[in-house]
């Protein structure tokens, strides 16, 4: 967890940033991505997210200062771009606690890029982390050559710089469409680039 400054970007001024860890043990077999494990793990994560958020922005309320604990409701993603109204990995990365990656995901040092992202906004006066405002992945390209959809550049993020630069969300989201479908499982990424992050935490 982290703490962003978001003067002039969000609603709010500041944001608890929240980070959680998917089981190193659902992401062990990028073969076998998308597989029922990770999509249950997906909702677990979503559950317990859910659940901090809603603590975050309890206390905060008590306190005394506006919050919004959904700042990026689904209902209100632009479809066709595939953006959402607010980003979480901007509040991350604000936050300090990783840089996009070149699947264009949040990549931590401490479990790569198999994590799930949530966030708070407020106004009540938190002290703020350094923002990360450049990639650290080097000339890694595991992620890229691993993407079933061919959809990363391979170009490295720095803060400002377009999603379309590094990364084809339409591309990922047809191969997570269909490598979801025939898993029979419901949709929500296939799993193959954090799977085989050389950062992520082995089992």
């Amino acid at each position: 967890m982290g703490f962003a400054d978001l003067e002039g970007i969000a609603e709010l001024p500041r944001a608890v940033a929240i980070a959680i860890a998917y089981s190193p043990a659902v992401l062990r077999d990028p073969d076998d991505m998308p597989n029922r494990a990770f999509a249950e793990e997906l909702l677990r994560l979503k559950g317990r997210l859910a659940e901090l958020t809603l603590g975050i922005g309890e206390m905060l309320l008590e306190e005394g200062f506006e919050t919004c604990t959904d700042p990026a409701p689904p209902d209100e993603t632009d479809r066709a771009r595939l953006v959402a109204p607010f980003q979480h990995k901007t509040a991350a990365t604000r936050a300090g606690l990783g840089w996009i990656g070149k699947t264009a995901l949040l990549v931590t040092e401490q479990y790569g890029p198999a994590i799930r992202l949530a966030s708070v906004l407020t106004d009540a006066p938190l002290l703020v982390g350094e923002p990360i405002t450049e990639s650290r992945c080097g000339d890694c390209v595991v992620c890229v050559e691993a993407c079933p959809a061919g959809a990363a550049t391979g170009e490295h993020w720095h803060a400002g710089r377009p999603r379309e630069a590094l990364f084809d969300a339409h591309a990922c989201h047809r191969m997570c469409r269909e490598r979801s479908r025939a898993a029979k499982i419901e949709r929500g990424g296939c799993g193959i680039c954090m799977s085989v992050c050389p950062r992520r935490p082995r089992v």
